[in-house]
Parts: structure tokens; C-alpha cells; sequence
């Protein structure tokens, strides 16, 4: 399976994991799923990205009008991806989260 990724995408899930609450473990696995999905240096000059602080907190703002091409991702299988993915599940769901269909 090959996952692809937009630099949009990237960002929003990037700044997602970030704001989770984990044990140390799974904030571990978090950074380094954020470490795999952050742009490069090359991208966020391509992109105009900027970090402001804001009441305490970073604020990630780019040029809308610019793109970079999309990143994908060989060999993400479910087994493969378990180690980091299950703790964040069991984070998401342990408070009572559902998913609608």
C-alpha cells in the first residue's frame, strides 16, 4: 500500500498529532510520525511557510497560492504501522470517540 500525501494534508496532520495528550511512549511514536510527514527545508521556502507565535502557541501559515508535489510513501502496511498506530487508536477511542458512518 502507498500512502500520498499533499502538503496540506501534511501540515493538518502534522499540527493533529501535535496536539494529542499520550504517555511518553505514544508521544514518542507521535514525533516520529511528525518527523516522516514534515516538508523539508526546500518545501517550506517553496511554500512561503512561516511559524508565528501566537498567546503561547505556534501558528503555521503559508502561501495558499503555491504547491509543492505531493509525497508518497512505500510499504505503509497495517502490520507494518501497528507499533505507532495502535497507540494513538487507543488514545483516540479511550475517551469514548466513535466514528460515524
Amino acid at each position: 500500500m502507498k500512502l500520498t500525501l499533499d502538503h496540506t494534508q501534511r501540515l493538518n496532520l502534522h499540527a493533529l498529532l501535535g496536539a494529542q495528550r499520550a504517555d511518553v511512549g505514544a508521544i514518542r511514536v507521535i514525533w516520529a510520525v511528525q518527523d516522516k510527514i514534515a516538508l523539508g527545508t526546500d518545501e517550506e521556502q517553496a511554500l512561503e511557510l512561516k511559524r508565528e507565535f501566537e498567546g503561547g502557541h505556534e501558528r503555521v501559515v503559508w502561501n495558499p497560492l503555491l504547491s509543492v508535489p505531493p509525497q508518497t510513501w512505500d510499504s505503509y502496511g497495517v502490520n507494518v504501522d501497528r507499533c505507532w498506530l495502535q497507540p494513538i487508536i487507543e488514545a483516540l477511542f479511550s475517551n469514548g470517540l466513535q466514528i460515524l458512518k
